[in-house]
């Protein structure tokens, strides 16, 4: 029955003109002629349905209007994360410098992390009245220009070299180290701060290495 549907849609064939050309011209019209219930034109209708349907609720979710409960809670979410980017910034508080972390990685190796020196070789911190005399400007100096030749602490002396650390630390870090050793291992000397170092600074400028003679009036 198919077969002969099909026969009736063919164009008239006159047999006895028929050659490879009329043939060849007949079989590619066949071809292009569209046949009822073919698979192609079935998925493509499907196609276009599942298009149809995607696109109504894309749609509805994005651009109905504020009927759309999804379509509201998006626009929370984003004007909650609006919120919380613009949010007022907590002020920046001031940078604390850690003398301890300081004098451990310049300090420590010399003078030890107790502060009690090595015998013979580096005098000791702790209880020494070189680091807890007056308002803490003999260790400032210390600090910032080196000491060299002999000195006594604690009754025991020692000649060596004290390297500066001027052109090391800021204001800030010489202040910190200085505290540090003055409020460790015992030490209750008063604290200075990075305005008193850095008037300290001026005050001595770019000097070389103090010797403990030219510091021995703070004890006095």
């Amino acid at each position: 029955m198919e077969d002969n549907r099909n026969q009736q849609e063919l164009p008239e064939l006159d047999a006895s003109r028929a050659n490879d050309e009329s043939v060849i011209r007949v079989h590619a019209q066949i071809r292009r002629t569209p046949i009822a219930g073919s698979p192609i034109a079935f998925f493509t209708t499907i196609a276009l349905i599942i298009v149809f349907v995607f696109g109504w609720f894309y749609f509805r979710r994005y651009f109905a209007g504020g009927d759309s409960h999804a379509y509201v809670a998006d626009r929370e979410q984003i004007a909650a994360m609006e919120a919380y980017l613009n949010r007022p910034k907590e002020p920046a508080g001031p940078v604390v410098v850690d003398g301890g972390a300081l004098y451990a990685q310049q300090c420590s190796a010399c003078h030890q992390a107790n502060g009690q020196g090595l015998a013979g070789a580096f005098p000791p911190l702790a209880g020494s009245e070189w680091v807890t005399t007056g308002d803490g400007e003999l260790p400032i100096k210390i600090l910032l220009s080196g000491l060299g030749g002999e000195i006594t602490v604690k009754g025991q002396t020692y000649n060596g070299a004290m390297p500066a650390f001027g052109a090391v630390f800021d204001d800030a870090e010489i202040a910190a180290v200085v505290n540090y050793i003055r409020g460790s291992w015992d030490n209750e000397a008063s604290e200075v701060t990075a305005e008193q170092v850095a008037a300290v600074r001026a005050d001595t400028g770019s000097r070389g290495t103090w010797t403990a003679a030219e510091l021995q009036s703070h004890f006095e």
